[in-house]
C-alpha cells in the first residue's frame, strides 16, 4: 500500500509540473509571437514570472517531503491542495493570456474597422438583447451624422453605439419611453463611455443599467448632449 502511495505521490507530482511548465512554455511563445514586436532582456525577464507557479509548485513539494515531524500528514495534503490551486491558478493565466494576445493580433493588424456600414444596422436591430433593447428599431429619415460603432475584442470586451444628430422633439419623446437607474453628466460618469466620449461634461448619461465589480462590468443607456443635438444609444461590457 506505502509503495501504491509513494507511486502516486510522484505521478501527481510530476504531473503538476509537466502541466505548469509547458503552460508557462506556451504562454511565452504566445506573447512573443503576438504582443512582442522586439525581444529585450527586459521582455524575457517578465515571460520568466509565468514559471513562478511552476517553481512554488517544486518548492511546496520538496519541503513537504522532506519534513517528518508531528503533523506532516495534514502538512502533505495541504501542500497537495495548494500544489491542485497552482495548476488551476496558472491555467487560467494561460487562457487570460491566449485572450489578450488574440485580442493584441486583431489589434495590430487592424483587419476589423469598429465603425460599421449603416446597412448593418438592420441586422443589428432584430437581434437586440436585453442590453441593446433600447436602440431604435430603425434609424429616423431625418439623423444626419449617423455613425454605427461595434468593436469586439477577444478578451471579452464589447463596445456598441448607434449615434446621430437630430432635432429636439425626437430626443425629448425618446427619453420619455424609458426609467433611469441614473441620469449624470459625463464629467462625473465612472463607467465606460462610448469611444471618444469620455469627459464631455456636455453629455448627460442617461443610464438604464450597469455594474462594475473588480474593474469589471457593464453599461447601457443613452447619452444626449443637447448643444450638438446628438443622441447616442450606448452599450458596453468591458
Amino acid at each position: 500500500m506505502k509503495i501504491i502511495l509513494n507511486i502516486l505521490k510522484y505521478l501527481f507530482i510530476t504531473v503538476s509540473l509537466l502541466i505548469s511548465i509547458l503552460v508557462g512554455i506556451v504562454s511565452c511563445c504566445i506573447v512573443l509571437l503576438s504582443c512582442v514586436s522586439n525581444i529585450t532582456i527586459f521582455n524575457v525577464l517578465f515571460l520568466g514570472l509565468y514559471f513562478i507557479p511552476t517553481i512554488l509548485i517544486f518548492v511546496i513539494f520538496f519541503f513537504s517531503n522532506k519534513y517528518t515531524g508531528k503533523h506532516s500528514i495534514l502538512l502533505k495534503t495541504l501542500s497537495y491542495i495548494a500544489i491542485c490551486i497552482l495548476v488551476n491558478f496558472h491555467i487560467e493565466i494561460f487562457a487570460y493570456t491566449l485572450s489578450y494576445s488574440l485580442g493584441c493580433t486583431v489589434e495590430k493588424n487592424e483587419t476589423y474597422n469598429p465603425i460599421r456600414p449603416i446597412s448593418e444596422y438592420n441586422k443589428f436591430a432584430e437581434n437586440k438583447t436585453s442590453e441593446t433593447s433600447h436602440f431604435p428599431d430603425e434609424i429616423p429619415s431625418n439623423a444626419t451624422n449617423v455613425e454605427l460603432y461595434r468593436n469586439y475584442l477577444f478578451h471579452g470586451d464589447v463596445e456598441e453605439y448607434l449615434k446621430f444628430n437630430i432635432d429636439d422633439e425626437y430626443i425629448n419623446k425618446e427619453l420619455k419611453n424609458y426609467q433611469y437607474t441614473t441620469i449624470i453628466t459625463g464629467d462625473k460618469y465612472t463607467g465606460h463611455p462610448p469611444h471618444g466620449r469620455g469627459g464631455n461634461k456636455d453629455d448627460v448619461y442617461y443610464i438604464l443599467g450597469d455594474l462594475l465589480q473588480w474593474h469589471r462590468g457593464y453599461s447601457y443607456g443613452i447619452v444626449v448632449n443637447r448643444k450638438t443635438h446628438e443622441i447616442i444609444y450606448y452599450y458596453s461590457s468591458y
